[in-house]
């Protein structure tokens, strides 16, 4: 019975040890040392009268040296990527992608409603066109065939007590004339440079039953050719003389006159006439952009830019790699000339031998990198084309400096190269790794923006030095770039450490938890032989 005691109670031992190791108190090497390791193998010593000793002092330094050994080879890592992305950043973003950014446009390559509204054009043809509409012909407009039918039908409608006036929410009077007013003028419309871009008949937009809409002769004059808030602002501002005509004693005909106009338009109903006025220009801008963006000229426009940006940044990410390469390699065979001299025993006769053997050396390195190469300009065209599209879609609402237009490109490289880890990742990576593999990417592209929002400034600061001032540009371009890329360097290498030492921990616990059944399944064996002894 003494025996099967010690087997239970040794059982018992072992599954606390076991549990101890997955445990959520056990989170680093310390308390594994002197958690896991010092309090199982004393139990032990206490159950089997065994030594099992093994000192703090022995655990520690396996410890400390096999961290040392592990974080040596990750500095040495560091140093390596510090260099490279160094170069990288130099080269690709702040080198090649400055000289491609010259070509950027404020509000992008296409032009769009937003922008020509705003005077911005991408082509020198559209701004052409806007600039030779035409004057503003009031018969055009007023003697369009839509025109008169919405007038004919709301004439009778009047004359019928059926109509509304528009602006005051009453009804016409059946015996006095009115006017048909264009909410949205037909002037504004006529030299509105989204429908110049679009292409419409300006009658064609003006003359809708949303937009023409029955009122007084008076209040239709007085608004004349203003927008809906200009009318009204000026008509409150007018409104503020009622008082002054009434309190004279006796008035002139003019001013009499005036006095019923100012009466007529207090009648307006402010919220009525602003309700009809969004619903007109929504119904315009709705066929504007209808018309403009399924138009063949704009999809044609955004095709032939985003084929054009998609080649510029191709090229900028393949001619990257190519200079990257060149420059590292060269860097390389200057520290191993540093390192070990330029040849041993050196000849005259062999300078250009040796010479020619370490240029050979360098093409060799570049030429092993055209799979890369011509991998990062199919993947710079797309994340090219897609930025050009990001942009246009961008400034169909606000328009984008050039800077803006920088940055999208920048960014949906990284992006693109994120996205397309996690949906193709390469072969033999699982999910897990492919999402730690795109947070660098994304990371990079984050610090690859901030530095292009930083360039111009430092720019700027390194002017203020009349002596840098022809070299500030150069200058900028080799500090943001090389700031940037140890920035991506130190955060790729955080990033990695983090997940790399909770990998460390694991296994470590995995190795002692494997160690330990292989105790158990011995002692269990050895336990069995002397209970069937």
């Amino acid at each position: 019975m003494e025996r099967v005691d010690r087997f239970n109670k040794r059982k018992q031992i072992l599954k606390e040890s076991k549990n101890l190791i997955l445990s959520s108190e056990v989170r680093n090497e310390n308390i594994v040392e002197h958690t896991l390791v010092k309090k199982t193998l004393n139990r032990l010593e206490e159950t089997y009268n065994t030594d099992f000793s093994i000192s703090s002092t022995e655990v520690k330094e396996f410890l400390e040296d096999f961290q040392k050994k592990f974080h040596e080879e990750k500095f040495n890592k560091l140093i390596i990527d510090c260099k490279n992305e160094v170069i990288k950043s130099i080269v690709t973003p702040f080198g090649l992608g400055k000289i491609i950014a010259v070509y950027d446009k404020v509000g992008g390559n296409v032009d769009t409603i937003n922008n020509a509204r705003n005077g911005i054009y991408s082509t020198e043809e559209e701004q052409n066109k806007y600039a030779n509409r035409g004057d503003y012909n009031s018969d055009e407009y007023h003697k369009d065939t839509d025109f008169i039918n919405i007038n004919r039908k709301y004439s009778q409608d009047r004359k019928d007590g059926n109509a509304t006036d528009y602006m005051t929410g009453s009804k016409l009077d059946p015996n006095q004339s009115h006017d048909l007013d264009h909410i949205k003028s037909a002037k504004e419309i006529h030299d509105d440079a989204g429908r110049v871009l679009a292409e419409i008949d300006g009658s064609t937009l003006a003359n809708t039953e949303t937009n023409l809409k029955p009122t007084t002769a008076t209040n239709n004059r007085s608004k004349k050719a203003d927008d809906m808030e200009t009318f009204l602002n000026k008509k409150n501002e007018r409104l503020e003389k009622i008082d002054e005509l009434k309190q004279k004693d006796s008035l002139n005909i003019q001013e009499q006159n005036e006095l019923r106009k100012l009466e007529e338009l207090s009648k307006i109903d402010d919220k009525k006439a602003m309700e009809s006025d969004e619903k007109a220009r929504k119904e315009i801008d709705k066929e504007i952009n209808t018309a403009y963006y399924t138009s063949e000229k704009f999809v044609k426009n955004a095709a032939i830019t985003g084929a054009s940006e998609g080649f510029k940044m191709g090229i900028q990410q393949a001619l990257g790699l190519v200079i990257t390469e060149f420059f590292t390699a060269l860097f390389d065979e200057i520290i191993d000339i540093y390192k070990n001299g330029f040849s041993n025993g050196f000849e005259d006769e062999k300078f250009f031998t040796i010479l020619k053997e370490r240029l050979i050396r360098i093409g060799n390195k570049i030429k092993e990198k055209w799979k890369e190469a011509a991998i990062a300009f199919k993947d710079g065209f797309i994340s090219g084309f897609i930025s050009n599209l990001v942009t246009v879609a961008i400034n169909m609402f606000v328009t984008t400096s050039k800077k803006v237009a920088r940055i999208i490109r920048e960014g949906i490289f990284s992006l693109f190269r994120a996205v397309k880890m996690l949906v193709f990742p390469p072969e033999n990576m699982t999910y897990e790794d492919a999402m730690h593999e795109a947070k660098k990417l994304l990371a990079t592209g984050v610090l690859i923006s901030l530095g292009v929002l930083a360039e111009e400034s430092v720019e700027k600061l390194i002017s203020t030095v009349p002596i840098l001032l022809p070299y500030s540009s150069t200058l900028s371009t080799v500090f943001i770039g090389t700031l940037t890329g140890l920035s991506v360097t130190m955060t790729v290498y955080y990033i990695d450490k983090k997940r790399d030492d909770e990998e460390l921990f694991k296994n470590l616990v995995e190795s002692v938890k494997e160690d330990m059944d292989e105790i158990n399944r011995t002692l269990e064996l050895n336990e069995l032989k002397i209970f069937k002894a």
